[in-house]
């Protein structure tokens, strides 16, 4: 198992951008995330307009984004356990039923014959959504390794599933403005409430051995304990969880960006198209090149351009400038995660991998709305424009840092120790 930044593995990986396609099992997951996730987004959508439509305030887009963090924060390492201890695939048609009511929930408030529409409600539900995806996100990325026949397809099949993710991104945002403009925001919901039922017809459909017992089971710590012995993966996870933190959370304000445009919905949905786009090229060209590069360099490289990309957003005047740089924006971004994500989910022994990959998506999942509830408290003090500043003058430093870092490793010829799964 490699645990240094091994330079590519272009020499034994198939090639192609779709090579992991191949495997029965993976398409359908793809397939039935790609429909899953478009709707999700099309509900993230709607959630953060519904929010800025009853307060008109950045600040409450700040509390209804971190009401999510903290049943994430204290549930995500026993969300890793269950991926490890149980099937992973009945784990997540749990989840996705649970996440199908949710939505549901959110339609009947915003709807307001039933109850009258508050922000607190959707903090509510939003922090109940946040305890579903404890275990629904290291079981769904743990389950990726066991759909894949050829060890060497893992790491096309980690970019796929990003890139499907970001597939979704692009779409969603362009149906959520339709669904909002046609039918109204109610029904974005409604449309994700269905859209879950894609997902769960996949999973069902899949044809999976007999799950095998992973052994002797540690403790739900052990995540924690892999990746703090192990400083090739350390460097990235603390990379990922400041880019959550200051650089992700910045979507939390573009509502606020397009109000400041005065483009209403419509310009809203657009922006989110626009960064949706640009990470999806991402993912697209990562699938298909990435791994003919160093990791390191386009995890860190990654990094540096999405903080650079977001202060250039600051500048923009017009609003088609404002597209163009978060097309770039997206871009960056997925560069950065992708590889991150690939790098900690190789990685990882089978029987600790739904614990790492807690532990990573912990620090994605609950430190990104973390990060909205802190921009979304500055952007009421300093405006929306400064707090994005001050966030992405943060990623840079951080990057610059794990940069020097992981030189420093490399000019001494330190590499990570061996790391035994069992002690772990």
């Amino acid at each position: 198992m490699p645990q240094s930044e091994s330079p590519t593995d272009s020499q034994t990986a198939p090639t192609g951008p779709f090579a992991a396609l191949r495997c029965g099992n993976f398409r359908l997951f793809f397939a039935g995330q790609l429909v899953s996730v478009a709707g999700s987004w099309m509900q993230t959508v709607a959630q953060q307009w519904l929010v800025y439509s009853l307060t008109h305030s950045p600040k409450w887009l700040g509390i209804v984004a971190g009401a999510g963090a903290i049943p994430y924060v204290l549930f995500a390492v026993w969300g890793g356990q269950v991926a490890d201890d149980r099937p992973r695939r009945n784990v997540l048609i749990v989840t996705q039923v649970a996440a199908m009511l949710l939505a549901l929930a959110l339609f009947v408030v915003a709807d307001g014959r039933w109850v009258s529409p508050q922000a607190w409600h959707v903090a509510v539900i939003a922090a109940i959504g946040g305890a579903i995806n404890a275990f629904t996100m290291p079981a769904q990325h743990a389950l990726v390794t066991e759909l894949i026949d050829d060890p060497k397809l893992i790491g096309n099949a980690i970019a796929l599933n990003s890139l499907r993710f970001n597939m979704a991104r692009f779409v969603g945002p362009i149906l959520a403005g339709w669904v909002l403009s046609r039918y109204g925001l109610p029904f974005c919901f409604l449309a994700n409430a269905a859209s879950f039922l894609a997902v769960i017809a996949s999973l069902a459909a899949m044809r999976l051995p007999a799950a095998q017992p992973r052994g002797h089971h540690s403790a739900p710590w052990g995540g924690f304990l892999f990746i703090a012995r192990t400083p090739s993966i350390l460097r990235v996870v603390t990379l990922v969880s400041l880019g959550s933190l200051f650089a992700w959370s910045t979507t939390t304000l573009y509502p606020v960006l397009a109000a400041q445009f005065h483009r209403g919905a419509g310009g809203f949905s657009a922006i989110m198209a626009a960064h949706g786009a640009g990470a999806a090229a991402g993912g697209l060209l990562v699938a298909w090149y990435g791994s003919r590069f160093e990791r390191a360099h386009l995890t860190y490289g990654g990094a540096a351009l999405f903080g650079v990309a977001l202060l250039a957003l600051t500048a923009m005047r017009s609003f088609g400038a404002l597209l163009a740089v978060l097309v770039v924006a997206g871009f960056a971004m997925i560069m950065f995660g992708i590889n991150a994500q690939t790098k900690v989910q190789q990685d990882a022994p089978d029987r600790l991998r739904g614990r790492v990959m807690a532990v990573y998506s912990l620090m994605f999942n609950a430190m990104m709305p973390l990060g909205g509830l802190q921009i979304g408290f500055l952007a009421e003090h300093v405006g929306a424009t400064q707090a994005i500043r001050l966030n992405a003058a943060v990623l840079l430093v951080a990057a610059a840092a794990i940069i020097a870092w992981h030189r420093a490793d490399r000019g001494t010829g330190r590499t990570a120790p061996p790391v035994s799964p069992a002690s772990a």
